[in-house]
């Protein structure tokens, strides 16, 4: 491939490479980490992107990741981090997440508009979900996930004591982290 054309092939928004890449493999991926929480109303400086997406998916997307440039930084079975140090080009995360999840993700969360291109993001409960399994897999996330639990509720008026949230605390064993969020949020309002 002549420079020339590459530079051609990747004008553009870093959204507009990865919608193509995603349409081009029929991928449903989800926008998560900064941009889904700022989609959901929580200011957030962000440098990488993150998307949740399959095993499958990922597999299938990762030669056209290493022909743009991409390297493969770190690889878990949760997680692929790709970096490229080419201008225009973020650092990507993919979550590697069940077809179930991530249907349940698409089918509650809502479409944002970045750089002319459509992308799912989750709703505000499964935000503050993945925050909460999160921090129940590894309690070293709570000081990050934390305020953007409390963000998350605050922006999206969501109250402590709606019953899906208590679920959601209960279901990842962390009601001492809700009774945080609860001190946390009524001293705001109080």
């Amino acid at each position: 491939m002549n420079t020339q054309n590459q530079s051609r092939e990747f004008e553009g928004s870093i959204f507009e490479f990865l919608f193509s890449l995603f349409d081009g493999h029929h991928i449903q991926s989800v926008l998560v980490g900064g941009y889904a929480l700022i989609a959901n109303k929580v200011q957030r400086m962000t440098f990488d992107i993150d998307f949740l997406i399959t095993a499958e998916e990922c597999a299938a997307i990762e030669p056209d990741l290493l022909k743009a440039g991409y390297s493969v930084f770190n690889r878990q079975d949760a997680f692929v981090q790709f970096k490229n140090e080419r201008p225009g080009f973020r650092d990507l995360d993919f979550l590697i997440g069940d077809v179930h999840t991530k249907m349940q993700l698409i089918s509650h969360g809502k479409q944002v508009t970045i750089a002319g291109k459509s992308f799912v993001v989750p709703s505000p409960l499964h935000l503050i979900a993945m925050k909460l399994h999160s921090i129940s897999g590894n309690n070293k996330r709570e000081l990050k996930d934390f305020p953007d639990i409390v963000q998350i509720m605050v922006a999206n008026e969501i109250r402590v004591d709606d019953k899906d949230v208590v679920a959601l605390f209960k279901k990842y064993h962390q009601m001492e982290l809700y009774e945080r969020v609860l001190k946390t949020i009524g001293a705001q309002h109080g």
